[in-house]
C-alpha cells in the first residue's frame, strides 16, 4: 500500500505569498511589496464578473504583477473557454492577451513559471514536433512607463507607500496629486490613462483614497474619467496579507467613460471563513469631487447615508474649524518634563480625552509639561475648544471620541493654557466669537452613535483627520434649534430620530 501523501498542497498563490513573506521587512516597506492572497484575488475577479464584463479579447494587464496572482483567474477562464482547436494559436493569443510587468526580476521569473503551468492543458494538445517554449506573460520593467497600446482591462495590487517623485513625474501626474504622493494613487492614475474607453480597472487598494485629504484630486480625476462602480471593503486589518502589513483594504472596480454615479457596495470578512455581505447600491455625489465619498460599511448605514445626503451643513457652516494639535512631541523631547518647570505649560494628550470629559491621565504623568521656547508660543491654546482624539484602534467601539474643554476647566484644571499634542484634533470658532453652536452641543453631537457611524462611512482609515471632520454632514438649523439645551443623554436619541 502506498504511503499517504502528507506533503502540503502548493498553489500559485501560496508560492507568491511565500516569496513575499521571505523578503526582508526593509525590502517590503521600501518597495511596498505585499502580494495578493488567494481570497482577495478570487474576490476581485468576482467583482469584475459581477460588473457584467466578459473576458476581453484585448490585453488584460497587471502593471505591478508580483508573482502573477491577479492574472491567474482570467488566464484560467481563457483556458476554460478554449474551443479545443488550434492549441498553438491559442498559446500565441495568450501571449497577446495577458501582460504583466514587475520590477523584481525574481518575482517575474516565479510569476512566469506559475502562469505557464496554467497553460499546460493547451501545450499538451500541441503536436510534440510543433511544441515551443511556453509564453512568458510577465516581463521585468516599470509598470508606470508609457505604453504604445491600450489595455482592455487592468487588474492590479499596486505598491503602497509615499512616493518621492521628481519634478517631471509630478507634472505628469499633477491632475491627481495633492500634497504627498502615494505609489498606489500614481498607479491608479496610470491605469485609467492606459485602459481603453469602456474598459475596466479593478484593483486591490488601501481604503484611504475614499476619504483622505491627499486623495481629493485623485477622487476628482476618477469621478470624471473612470467612476467607481463596485466597492468591496475588507472587514479585517490584520491577517489579510501574508507579509503581515496592517492596512484598511478594499477592492475597487472603475469603468472608464461610465456615466453612472451608483456604486454596488459589499463587505468581506476574512477572519476565519471568508464570507461577503451585500450592502446594495449607493448613489455617490460627484458634485464636489474633493469631498470624501460617503459609502456604507454595514447594511444599517444605507438609510443613514440617504438621510445625510439631504443635509448640506458642515462644520464651517456652524462657524467652527478643525486643526491638528501642533505639538509633535518627539521633536521637543528636551523641553518635556514630568515636573513643572518655570514657564512650563501642561501638555494635553489624546489619553486625556475620555467619556466626554477632559482630565489628566496618569498614563502621561511623566510627560506632562512643556517649556516652550520663544518660537513655540503659537502652540499654546488659551481659549475653550472641542477636542477629538485623532487616532483610534479598529477594535474601539467608537471612532469619534470628543470632549469640551470649557473656559472654566481650562482655567481651574489646566492653569489657563495648554499645548495640544499632535494626536488630538482641535475644533475652535472661526472668528473667535463662539460659533453658531455651543462647544458643549458640538461635543455632544460628535459623541453620538449617529455621527460616529456617519464618520466611519466617509473615512478609509482608523485615523480621525481634521479634513474629514470638516466634511462630516451635520444636522440642519431646525434640528440644532431643537437639540439646543437638551442634556447630552437626550441629544443622541433626538439626533438618531432626525436622521431616521
Amino acid at each position: 500500500e502506498a504511503p499517504e501523501d502528507t506533503s502540503p498542497r502548493v498553489s500559485g498563490f501560496s508560492l507568491g505569498e511565500a516569496y513575499a513573506a521571505a523578503l526582508s521587512s526593509v525590502e517590503r516597506q521600501q518597495h511596498g511589496r505585499h502580494y495578493t492572497p488567494r481570497a482577495l484575488a478570487e474576490a476581485l475577479w468576482r467583482e469584475v464578473e459581477r460588473s457584467g464584463i466578459a473576458l476581453p479579447e484585448g490585453p488584460v494587464v497587471d502593471p505591478a504583477s508580483g508573482a502573477g496572482a491577479l492574472l491567474l483567474h482570467p488566464l484560467r477562464q481563457y483556458v476554460k473557454e478554449w474551443d479545443g482547436s488550434d492549441a498553438s494559436g491559442a498559446l500565441l493569443r495568450a501571449a497577446e492577451s495577458f501582460a504583466g510587468v514587475e520590477n523584481d526580476p525574481l518575482a517575474a521569473w516565479l510569476g512566469n513559471a506559475i502562469l505557464a503551468a496554467e497553460l499546460l492543458p493547451l501545450w499538451v494538445r500541441v503536436p510534440e514536433r510543433e511544441r515551443v517554449s511556453l509564453p512568458q506573460l510577465i516581463r521585468t520593467g516599470n509598470g508606470l512607463d508609457p505604453q504604445p497600446e491600450s489595455a482592455a482591462m487592468v487588474l492590479m495590487n499596486p505598491p503602497y507607500g509615499r512616493a518621492a517623485l521628481d519634478p517631471d513625474s509630478r507634472r505628469r501626474w499633477a491632475s491627481s496629486l495633492y500634497g504627498h504622493a502615494n505609489w498606489y494613487g500614481v498607479f491608479l492614475h496610470a491605469a485609467v490613462e492606459r485602459v481603453a474607453p469602456g474598459g475596466v480597472v479593478a484593483a486591490v487598494l488601501p481604503a484611504s483614497f475614499l476619504g483622505g485629504a491627499y486623495y481629493q484630486r485623485l477622487r476628482g480625476f476618477l469621478g470624471e474619467r473612470a467612476p467607481l462602480t463596485r466597492l468591496r471593503l475588507i472587514d479585517d486589518r490584520c491577517g489579510v496579507f501574508a507579509s503581515g502589513v496592517l492596512q484598511e483594504t478594499c477592492l475597487a472596480v472603475f469603468h472608464k467613460g461610465a456615466r453612472t454615479t451608483r456604486v454596488a457596495c459589499s463587505t468581506q470578512v476574512m477572519n476565519g471563513r471568508v464570507r461577503s455581505i451585500d450592502l446594495g447600491s449607493q448613489a455617490l455625489s460627484m458634485g464636489d469631487h474633493d469631498l470624501p465619498w460617503l459609502l456604507p460599511r454595514t447594511r444599517a448605514d444605507v438609510g443613514l447615508i440617504e438621510a445625510a445626503g439631504r443635509l448640506p451643513r458642515r462644520l464651517r457652516d456652524y462657524g467652527w474649524k478643525a486643526s491638528t494639535g501642533p505639538l509633535v512631541w518627539n521633536r521637543h523631547k528636551q523641553q518635556i518634563s514630568q515636573a513643572q518647570r518655570n514657564g512650563a505649560v501642561p501638555i494635553l494628550w489624546a489619553a486625556d480625552i475620555a467619556a466626554g470629559i477632559v482630565r489628566r491621565s496618569t498614563a502621561r504623568a511623566t510627560q506632562r509639561w512643556l517649556t516652550p521656547r520663544e518660537r513655540d508660543h503659537f502652540m499654546v491654546l488659551t481659549e475653550p475648544a472641542v477636542l477629538v482624539q485623532r487616532t483610534t484602534a479598529p477594535e474601539q467601539p467608537r471612532r469619534l471620541v470628543a470632549a469640551c474643554l470649557t473656559a472654566q476647566d481650562l482655567e481651574d484644571e489646566w492653569g489657563g493654557a495648554v499645548v495640544v499634542e499632535n494626536h488630538v484634533n482641535v475644533l475652535r470658532p472661526i472668528d473667535g466669537s463662539g460659533g453658531l453652536v455651543s462647544a458643549e452641543l458640538l461635543a455632544a453631537l460628535l459623541n453620538t452613535s449617529t455621527l460616529d457611524r456617519l464618520y466611519r462611512c466617509l473615512t478609509g482609515t482608523v485615523a480621525v483627520s481634521a479634513y474629514e471632520l470638516e466634511a462630516l454632514p451635520l444636522p440642519s438649523d431646525e434640528t440644532l434649534a431643537a437639540l439646543d439645551g437638551l442634556p447630552s443623554s437626550d441629544v443622541a436619541a433626538a439626533l438618531a430620530q432626525a436622521f431616521a
